[in-house]
């Protein structure tokens, strides 16, 4: 019994999530001067590279990615839960579980961050041609810096929500979160860029994991709490 009633729980709990989750979606694709604005501010930014700096080697290449792919980052942090109005999250509170808002918004979140990361690799290959030995490597460890982010971010403008100001304390709330799955970010991807071959990436890749994990269990965990008031 206790069995059965789990698992329809847990099946309601998937079901809240896909929902809120093609609900930010829709709402995103309505409100398209949001896209077209990290479009624009992306080929804005990696356009002002290109004009003062033509020719990039592997690692200039590496640090201009990265400085604006964390720009990018946190440009992003409105789009969570800063961009709801409290009469909307109130409705919320009293229909769907508090896991599954912050489940779909960090996994919302990181399909907008990872959007931003394909769209700002096109970019720099395209003005500043590449030619990175490990790419795919490189890839997959911005693409789990992205994730780590998604669910820092997501669970700090939760918090920074009632506050005035609301995104600078989010940032603020972030960034010393946000520094160690930098580091460990920046240690993979210029492994990316070595010539040499059999270079050890997994274990960078499972600190990654690991930091993620903890900061997903972190967040709905801690939500609930938050949500209540």
């Amino acid at each position: 019994m206790y069995f059965c009633d789990g698992k329809f729980m847990q099946t309601v709990l998937i079901k809240q999530i896909k929902q809120l989750f093609l609900k930010e979606l829709k709402m995103e694709l309505k409100n398209k001067y949001a896209l077209w604005s990290l479009i624009l501010l992306l080929v804005v930014s990696v356009f002002i590279i290109y004009t003062i700096q033509k020719e990039a080697s592997n690692h200039v290449w590496h640090s201009l990615f990265y400085v604006v792919l964390i720009f990018g980052v946190v440009q992003n942090i409105g789009r969570s839960f800063l961009m709801e109005n409290k009469g909307s999250l109130l409705y919320y509170k009293f229909l769907v579980d508090s896991r599954a808002i912050i489940v779909s918004k960090i996994l919302y979140q990181f399909l907008v961050n990872a959007f931003f990361l394909v769209v700002l690799t096109a970019l720099m290959s395209f003005w500043l041609p590449q030619s990175i030995p490990h790419f795919w490597e490189y890839m997959v460890t911005g693409l789990l810096f992205t994730l780590c982010n998604s669910a820092v971010f997501t669970f700090n403008s939760a918090l920074a929500l009632g506050a005035k100001n609301s995104s600078l304390v989010a940032m603020i709330l972030s960034l010393p979160l946000l520094i160690p799955s930098l580091l460990v970010s920046l240690k993979s991807a210029s492994k990316a860029l070595s010539p040499l071959n059999n270079l050890n990436y997994v274990q960078d890749w499972g600190v990654l994991v690991l930091l993620l994990v903890m900061q997903l269990v972190l967040s709905v965990v801690l939500f609930k709490y938050v949500w209540e008031e």
